[in-house]
């Protein structure tokens, strides 16, 4: 595929989504009995998603991925994305984890039987069914972090910023046609966002956190089954601290009414903070890092593993002293030395007052 045709699709995939969500909302052609859809966006991005991959697929060497990899392409995994959308329009009497893992359990049986994620450790059988519960897993993380408005779109385009750069370190494993998906989804996302700006209240939802929560999986499963297994920890790193922090949190206030506003550790910053504005594009940053740096170690010697975490640790801890004085006057070396300054003219001042007295 050409760089041109490759930019034609992006272009085409974003707005398609852009039109996508015009058609799904427009409050001047709806009735005010039409049933609410501002957080069932998730389906143009999907629609829009749908088109720029198979359009991909059909024009890609049978020779590059995903043909190499996949024995049939992408087109499994993008129905089943497609299909996890759907259902997500309206929540059913079984619980979603349920039908997450039903979903993944079909999915593995697409995976090449040379692909083994938990490298060769656990018999082909026991690989391929822990595969599918650590996938339905993050699956209802990625839904889970919907709470939280814009946090989807946040990871779900530093992921795919990371996944891009894979056939750049790794052009043996990945090659360039790998990057045009993950590119395609991130121009999804900037169709709906562009339609966003117009109405801010409409979110992605479930139908949208749901099958990009799996699209995600599934190239960590792929970069797993490469060896790149560290990935899967580090990519996605702040949803498991948020995750655990919720969990954590929930536990200490279990014998209190629950104060589900502030369940997540970014949450309760933005709510306290009166200058809440950045917060968001700082926390975008400190993603796109820990993609990064689970794109980069792939060296599994303990020097790297331990320099990989200690990278890890930084960031969080760097991450959390800032957002814990967000918006508080920054020190300067000159306030330093003016409050010095005050200090030595307050105690002279005393001194002499004291003498006066005497």
């Amino acid at each position: 595929m050409t760089i041109a045709l490759f930019v034609l699709f992006f272009l085409t995939t974003a707005l398609l989504a852009y039109v996508f969500t015009y058609l799904l909302y427009n409050p001047s052609k709806f009735p005010d009995q039409v049933k609410d859809i501002t957080n069932k966006c998730g389906l143009s991005v999907m629609a829009a998603i749908f088109i720029g991959w198979s359009a991909t697929g059909f024009t890609a060497s049978p020779a590059n991925w995903p043909y190499s990899v996949l024995a049939f392409g992408l087109f499994p995994f993008l129905t089943a994305a497609v299909g996890i959308s759907l259902y997500s329009v309206q929540k059913g009497r079984i619980h979603r984890f349920w039908i997450y893992l039903f979903i993944t359990m079909l999915s593995i049986a697409f995976l090449p039987e040379t692909m083994l994620v938990f490298q060769g450790l656990l018999p082909l059988v026991w690989d391929r069914l822990l595969t599918a519960v650590c996938w339905a897993g993050f699956m209802h993380i990625y839904v889970t972090m919907d709470k939280l408005d814009g946090m989807t779109l946040l990871q779900t385009e530093t992921l795919c910023l990371g996944f891009t750069c894979l056939p750049f370190f790794y052009f043996y494993i990945f090659p360039m046609s790998f990057a045009a998906y993950p590119l395609l989804i991130i121009a999804a996302l900037i169709g709906f966002m562009r339609y966003k700006k117009n109405f801010p209240y409409l979110v992605l939802g479930k139908t949208g956190a749901a099958p990009l929560g799996y699209l995600m999986g599934l190239f960590l499963i792929l970069m797993a089954g490469n060896g790149m297994w560290m990935a899967v920890f580090i990519m996605p790193a702040y949803y498991y601290f948020e995750m655990l922090y919720s969990a954590l949190y929930r536990f200490r206030h279990r014998k209190q009414p629950e104060p589900i506003i502030f369940s997540f550790f970014i949450n309760g910053i933005i709510r306290n903070r009166l200058n809440a504005s950045g917060i968001l594009p700082f926390i975008m940053r400190r993603m796109f890092i820990l993609a990064l740096l689970g794109v980069l170690f792939i060296n599994y010697r303990p020097e790297y593993v331990i320099g990989l975490f200690a990278g890890t640790i930084i960031v969080f801890l760097d991450m959390i002293n800032k957002l814990k004085n967000w918006g508080e006057p920054k020190p300067r070396l000159r306030d330093l030395f003016s409050d010095m300054k005050n200090g030595t003219k307050t105690l002279v001042n005393d001194i002499q007052e004291f003498k006066r007295r005497k």
